[in-house]
């Protein structure tokens, strides 16, 4: 064996060894910090705190679309893998066709806004008020369109108190089937100031 490949192969091993130890010293950190907070499975989405679907007055558009928008910005990062998980908890408010569409993503758009509230098994609260301008009327008996702006804090599980905080515009279309109110579409923009 030459002294070049002498070299490069204890640099191989070095190397290795030196992976190795860093693996099996974060394995050990993992394994600490998985043991010291409770899993997602162990947990109740929002701390039992969401709204509850099924109490929500159906006959009362203003009432099912609140509740929607609220459920729509209602986010555990502990339990929940995307924002779409929001709109997810809010399909029994909506029609069978609207529900259907609420498919979770692979991937969560607002990662970076999940960033700390993660870090602290974090669950958003979130409040509306009515969007300013003419977008929400009832545009027949049976059609409504209501817009919101919706604002969320985060409430760490650990008790920190984060300042990490959010809104965006939400625009509801709803329709009266049967005396029940349904969400048939909602729109969001982010950019909302």
């Amino acid at each position: 064996m030459t002294p070049y490949r002498r070299t490069a192969a204890a640099l191989l091993v070095l190397s290795a060894l030196t992976f190795t130890a860093c693996g099996a010293e974060n394995t050990s950190e993992q394994t600490a910090n998985e043991t010291s907070s409770p899993s997602a499975a162990s947990l109740t989405p929002g701390d039992g705190a969401f709204i509850d679907s099924e109490s929500v007055d159906r006959s009362d558009a203003d009432a099912t679309a609140e509740a929607a928008a609220v459920l729509i910005h209602s986010w555990d990062t502990a339990t929940d893998k995307t924002q779409t998980a929001g709109a997810v908890r809010a399909k029994p408010l909506m029609s069978q066709e609207w529900a259907d569409n609420q498919v979770e993503p692979q991937r969560n758009a607002a990662q970076g806004d999940w960033l700390v509230p993660s870090q602290h098994q974090a669950y958003s609260v979130a409040s509306l008020t009515p969007a300013p301008g003419d977008t929400t009327q009832d545009v027949a008996p049976d059609k409504a369109i209501r817009a919101y702006h919706a604002h969320w804090t985060w409430n760490a599980r650990d008790g920190r108190e984060l300042k990490e905080t959010g809104k965006q515009e939400i625009v509801l279309y709803l329709e009266r089937h049967q005396g029940q109110w349904s969400v048939v579409g909602h729109t969001t923009d982010p950019t909302v100031r």
